[in-house]
């Protein structure tokens, strides 16, 4: 696996580099209300556009998955609880029992 994954990234890093080689020639960008204008690489301003939407991406997934997480949470916490609550009554069982055994041994 550990190779398989190996070869994926070194395939996705020469596609990379393959595209920023190909397209190298410069752009100007402007955003209309701001006073910038940026002159880069079409091949960087590509990248950093796919960047971004990656982040805003696993953003929004995070926070779309921030309710199921709460309740994985709160299920986590009562199943340490019950498992707790099993403990002691086990351990109450196991009292009962001895102190029910002793009571007939004493009785014999």
């Amino acid at each position: 696996m550990r190779f398989f994954n190996s070869l994926i990234a070194a395939l996705v890093a020469l596609i990379v580099v393959l595209f920023a080689v190909s397209n190298r020639q410069p752009i100007v960008i402007e955003v209309w209300p701001f006073p910038f204008r940026i002159e880069a690489g079409l091949y960087a301003v590509i990248l950093v556009a796919i960047l971004l939407g990656f982040g805003a991406g696993a953003i929004a997934a995070w926070m779309g998955g921030a309710e199921k997480r709460s309740a994985l949470r709160a299920a986590r916490k009562r199943i340490r609880d019950l498992e707790q609550s099993v403990a002691r009554l086990r351990d109450d069982v196991a009292v009962a029992r001895a102190k029910t055994d002793l009571s007939s041994t004493t009785k014999s």
